[in-house]
């Protein structure tokens, strides 16, 4: 039987439960959410661990005709990651390529600026703990692991509610520790693990961080 979380809340709560026993817990833990869905979780998981949650910007760079096909992501700091035998199969060219990460780093620009005031991410002395809620192709938690190492962080962990199995030893190589709750064998959908995937909206994810920045 497989297994299914009912929301965001409740997998993040479980994966903060996973990260607790593996010691990434207390205030020296950042707990760093993708937007959008991954901060939900991220938040639920912060709980849990007693870490300071923030987000980290990562956008998948999308595949020409197939938006929904991730051929790499680009992430804060410059971090910049492409699946290049992907890029290679489907024929992608050098210009879609380029144009594609200028957008993707524009809108990165944005969501920084909308989510955290423009504040640059800082991590120097931080274990830093990449969230989301689901990983399909790794692309974006790379790219966030990527930018995480370039703002200093002492140790990157990527910590996701379900994990490709296929895809967990590519994620391994860009982080100190993966950690996971279902590592299935065939992952078509991350929304296929939940009974609630219903749609985080921008305003969504300010209003949590408004409110957390408050209650600290």
């Amino acid at each position: 039987m497989v297994m299914v979380f009912r929301d965001r809340v409740e997998a993040g709560r479980l994966l903060g439960e996973k990260l607790r026993a593996e010691g990434f817990q207390g205030p020296g833990v950042r707990i760093l959410g993708i937007p959008r869905g991954g901060v939900v979780t991220a938040s639920a998981a912060a709980e849990v661990t007693g870490g300071q949650l923030d987000v980290i910007v990562s956008r998948k760079l999308r595949a020409p005709f197939n938006p929904e096909l991730g051929i790499g992501a680009v992430s804060e700091h410059d971090a910049l990651y492409v699946n290049w035998e992907i890029v290679r199969e489907l024929g992608v060219s050098q210009e879609y390529l380029e144009r594609e990460i200028e957008h993707q780093k524009g809108v990165v620009k944005a969501y920084v600026e909308k989510f955290r005031m423009g504040e640059p991410l800082s991590l120097r002395g931080l274990v830093a703990v990449v969230v989301d809620d689901g990983v399909a192709t790794g692309a974006t938690v790379i790219a966030a692991a990527m930018a995480c190492r370039r703002a200093g962080a002492e140790q990157v962990v990527v910590a996701t509610p379900v994990i490709a199995e296929d895809v967990a030893p590519l994620v391994s190589r860009y982080c100190d520790k993966l950690v996971y709750v279902l590592k299935p064998a065939v992952l078509y959908a991350v929304g296929m693990y939940y009974e609630d995937f219903s749609e985080v909206t921008d305003e969504d994810v300010t209003r949590l961080l408004s409110r957390l920045r408050r209650a600290g």
